[in-house]
C-alpha cells in the first residue's frame, strides 16, 4: 500500500467547491473529491494545531485531561509511524508546520525520515539586517510581537519563484521524494503544510483573483478578535477574505501538481490519498459571530494575541463555531473512480486506525476512534452519534448535525445552539431543551470516563 496523508492547516471547509463554495477556485481538490469518499460531518477533536497532530499520531487523548495538550510526543507514547515500523513500513514526514518539529517539539517521533521546510510563522530560520521592519497596520492589530513579525519578513525576503512559498515548496519536496521512492511497494508519506494559516501572504496573483487593485491596509496576520472591535472596515474585511482565499487556491494548485506527479510516475492508481485539516478559521461570515481567526477566549477589548500581549481581563469565552470545528475530509482509495458522500460523524482520532488498517494492522483498544474503511466500503453506517471536541484547558463541546452544546470549567454558563433553526448561532436554547442537554452532556462525560478522567475533574465541566 502506498498512502499519502495531507494535512493543510486552517483550511475552512466551506471554501472548497466540493462542500458548496461557488467563488473560490479549488479545481484540483474538487477533482480529487470526485473520485473520493467525501465526509459531510467531519469534526475537529483536540484544538488547535499541535493537539490535533497528537490526535492523529497517537489515536487518543492526553494523560489526565480530556483532550490533547500543546506539546511534543512523550517518550512513552507510541506514534502511528512507530506502529507502522513494526511491519517495516517506511514512513516519511515532509512538513513546513515548524511549530511541531522545532523548539524542542518532536512530532516526527517514529518516522523513518523527516524534513522541515523551515521559516513558517516566524520560525527563526533566516537573519537579514537589510530587511526593514515594515508594519502595515498598527502593531496592536498584528497577532505577533514586533520582533517575531520582523522574523516573518526576513524569512520571506528570499522568495523569488512560487516554490519559495511554503505550501508550493513543501509539495514540491513531496514530489521529489515520490520520484525517488515510487518503486517502493509500501510507504506512508505524511505531508503537512501550514497554509492557509496566517500570515496570509500568497503570491499576489492569487490575491488578485479575488480582490484586484486593493490599496488599503494589509491584514496578513491579524490579531484574533471581534472584527468590529478590531476596527476592520467592510473594505478591509473583503481584502482579508481575499488573501485567505488566495492561500486556499495556492494550496489547491500545489495539490494539483502532486496529483499530476502521481499520474506521471504511474502510481496514482495504487495510492491511497487522504486530505484534511486541523480546523478552520473565522472571517465574520454568517455563523462566525463576528469573529476573526479562531479565538475561543478573548480579552475585555474583544481581542487576544494583540502584538503578543496578554489579554485584558475580564475574559470572554467562546465555543468552537462550525467555521472552525467542521472540517473537510476526503479519502481516495487506490483505483477509485467515483465519489460518494458519507454522513457519518468522524473525527481526527479515526485517521489513526484507518491508516493502520490500510496496512493490515489492528488498532489497539485504547484508541478513541475507529477506521473509516468500513464506512467507505459500506459495511458500517456510523462510528459515533456525537462528536466530542475541545481544548485541554477548560472547554468541551458535543455536536451532532443539528446541535452544538458547549461547556466550560466554571468560566461561563453552558450554551446550546440549534444549528438548523438558527444558522447565525445567536440564540442559546439550553433552557428550552433539557433532554438534549442531558444527552449531549452525557456524551461528554462518557468520552472523559473512557479515558480515565477523574470524577472530580469531570464535575468541573458543568
Amino acid at each position: 500500500m502506498k498512502l499519502i496523508l495531507i494535512v493543510s492547516d486552517t483550511f475552512r471547509r466551506d471554501h472548497l467547491g466540493t462542500y458548496g463554495n461557488k467563488w473560490i477556485h479549488t479545481p484540483n481538490l474538487d477533482r480529487l473529491a470526485a473520485v473520493s469518499s467525501v465526509f459531510e460531518y467531519a469534526h475537529i477533536g483536540s484544538f488547535p494545531t499541535l493537539p490535533n497532530r497528537r490526535d492523529m499520531f497517537l489515536g487518543r487523548g492526553d494523560k489526565g485531561v480530556p483532550f490533547n495538550r500543546w506539546k511534543g510526543i512523550d517518550p512513552d507514547e507510541v506514534t502511528l509511524a512507530e506502529r507502522l515500523s513494526e511491519k517495516k513500513i517506511p514512513s516519511m514526514m515532509i512538513t513546513d508546520t515548524a511549530n511541531s518539529v522545532t523548539r524542542g517539539m518532536n512530532h516526527y517521533k517514529g518516522f523513518t525520515a523527516w524534513y522541515c521546510n523551515r521559516g513558517q510563522e516566524g520560525d527563526p530560520w533566516w537573519l537579514d539586517d537589510e530587511v526593514p521592519l515594515d508594519v502595515p497596520v498598527p502593531p496592536e492589530l498584528i497577532r505577533y510581537p514586533l520582533e517575531r513579525w520582523h522574523q516573518v519578513l526576513m524569512n520571506r525576503s528570499q522568495r523569488r519563484v512560487e516554490t519559495d512559498w511554503f505550501a508550493p515548496g513543501t509539495f514540491q519536496l513531496a514530489i521529489n521524494w515520490l520520484t525517488r521512492n515510487r518503486k517502493r511497494k509500501d510507504f506512508f508519506l505524511y505531508i503537512d503544510t501550514f497554509d492557509p494559516h496566517e500570515p496570509w501572504d500568497p503570491p499576489q496573483h492569487y490575491v488578485d483573483l479575488y480582490d484586484p487593485g486593493y490599496r488599503g491596509r494589509l491584514f496578513e496576520a491579524p490579531t484574533y478578535g471581534v472584527r468590529r472591535e478590531l476596527g476592520l472596515t467592510n473594505r478591509e474585511l473583503k481584502q482579508l477574505r481575499a488573501r485567505y482565499a488566495g492561500e486556499v487556491t495556492m494550496v489547491d494548485a500545489a495539490v494539483g501538481r502532486l496529483l499530476a506527479a502521481l499520474g506521471n510516475l504511474n502510481i496514482y492508481d495504487e495510492t491511497m490519498i487522504v486530505f484534511t485539516t486541523d480546523h478552520g478559521a473565522y472571517f465574520d461570515y454568517p455563523g462566525d459571530n463576528g469573529l476573526i481567526c479562531k479565538p475561543i477566549v478573548l480579552g475585555a477589548d474583544g481581542r487576544i494575541m494583540s502584538a503578543g500581549r496578554p489579554p485584558k481581563k475580564p475574559l470572554r469565552y467562546y465555543p468552537n463555531f462550525p467555521g472552525v470545528c467542521r472540517i473537510p475530509l476526503m479519502v481516495h482509495l487506490p483505483g477509485q473512480t467515483k465519489a460518494q458522500r458519507i454522513r457519518a460523524i468522524t473525527q481526527p482520532w479515526d485517521l489513526t486506525p484507518t491508516v493502520l488498517e490500510a496496512f493490515g494492522l489492528k488498532a489497539p483498544r485504547e484508541f478513541l476512534g475507529q477506521s473509516l474503511l468500513p464506512l467507505i466500503r459500506g459495511k458500517q453506517r456510523k462510528i459515533r452519534d456525537v462528536a466530542v471536541l475541545g481544548s485541554a484547558a477548560n472547554h468541551a463541546q458535543a455536536m451532532t448535525g443539528k446541535w452544538l452544546y458547549a461547556v466550560w470549567r466554571g468560566q461561563r454558563e453552558p450554551v446550546l445552539y440549534d444549528m438548523r433553526a438558527d444558522r447565525l448561532l445567536r440564540r442559546n436554547v439550553l433552557a428550552r431543551n433539557p433532554a438534549v442537554v442531558k444527552r449531549l452532556h452525557g456524551a461528554i462525560v462518557k468520552f472523559m470516563r473512557r479515558q480515565g478522567i477523574g470524577e472530580e475533574l469531570i464535575e468541573q465541566y458543568r
